[in-house]
């Protein structure tokens, strides 16, 4: 049974952009994204990249969270992030109806995460046609064989041989069949919305000014301004214990940006293109506190909110404190608790 609180949960996320980056290998430069919004070296000159949203208030310290509900059959417990409250399903699709935007956090070995995903797909399909499925697993290069899938030219148990899923991604693809299987039988189309290693590794290593300019223009328009997304990711690594240079440091956050921002730009493209509603899977890092995926959506909405799950594994005996702490960070809108039992495997 897993214990591990919010916090190291993101860490192990971030952590893994590091060593996926210092580790990968080259590939392919001949696919492209769709389109691109813009680039920029830092700060973006358009004023939008200055709506980023706010510090979580201090009071969000003082909210003790309401007794855990566990609704439905059972399985998970869902929680207002802001005020501690216990949500209903009702509740979670009603907030689910109100946005075209759902961001959905994940501990990438966590069955459990991945089972509240395919719920959530499952709740947005339910409302209609015009739902996408946007992966962080995937990048842009990969979009030929998974439109393969959405076309039903290659089923479900092809899949990963067909998208090499061990090489693209590397976690059990068996964790995330079910999210597929869920949105096809609710007609969503899947999009793959990561730039390319070798594009992600070559921001990191020269910045955006030292790239090509076939590569420069496959960059989305970045916002590395944000000094409260910047010291919570410098936090991270330290608190892992990764010291490192700051010219470094400086590194794998425009790779953590450049992530964040090509998942923005695809959610934001797929609706402009038709989407009812965009559900972004993705690892918790990109998800927390607001400040990654989900305000570069709204920035390119001018303001218009995203909503975010978060999942928060805890023992029973400490699910009040870890929800508490979840809370008083603004780690999501909505706290997804698995029921303790059902932790690692449903």
């Amino acid at each position: 049974m897993s214990g591990r609180p919010v916090v190291t949960r993101v860490r192990l996320a971030v952590v893994a952009l590091a060593t996926l980056l210092q580790g990968c290998a080259t590939v392919s430069t001949t696919p492209s994204p769709p389109t691109a919004t813009g680039v920029s070296a830092g700060v973006s000159d358009d004023t939008k990249a200055l709506r980023r949203r706010p510090p979580v208030p201090p009071e969000a310290a003082r909210v003790r969270p309401a007794p855990l509900t566990f609704v439905g059959d059972g399985a998970f417990a869902f929680v207002d992030g802001r005020t501690g409250a216990a949500l209903s399903v009702d509740d979670v699709l009603a907030r689910l109806r109100a946005h075209r935007v759902i961001v959905v956090g994940e501990q990438h070995d966590q069955a459990a995460h991945h089972e509240a995903q395919r719920r959530i797909v499952e709740l947005v399909g339910g409302g209609g046609a015009g739902v996408v499925v946007g992966l962080e697993m995937l990048s842009w290069e990969k979009q030929e064989p998974l439109d393969r899938f959405n076309r039903g030219d290659v089923p479900l148990d092809a899949l990963a041989d067909v998208l090499d899923w061990k090489k693209a991604w590397g976690f059990d693809f068996g964790l995330y069949a079910p999210i597929f299987a869920a949105g096809k039988a609710a007609g969503a189309r899947f999009v793959a919305l990561n730039a390319p290693r070798h594009l992600v590794r070559a921001v990191r290593e020269k910045g955006v000014a030292g790239l090509g300019p076939d590569d420069r223009a496959r960059v989305p328009e970045l916002d590395l301004g944000d000094d409260l997304h910047r010291a919570w990711f410098a936090g991270v690594f330290s608190s892992a214990g990764h010291a490192m240079k700051a010219a470094d440091l400086d590194g794998f956050y425009r790779a953590q940006v450049l992530w964040d921002e090509s998942m923005a730009d695809g959610a934001v493209r797929a609706l402009r293109e038709g989407a009812r509603q965009v559900v972004v899977i993705a690892g918790a890092g990109h998800v927390a506190r607001g400040r990654g995926v989900p305000q570069r959506v709204e920035r390119r909405l001018d303001g218009e909110p995203v909503l975010t799950f978060v999942p928060v594994t805890a023992r029973a005996d400490d699910a009040e404190a870890a929800l508490a702490r979840a809370i008083a960070d603004g780690e999501g809108d909505v706290l997804v608790v698995p029921r303790f039992e059902h932790e690692v495997a449903l």
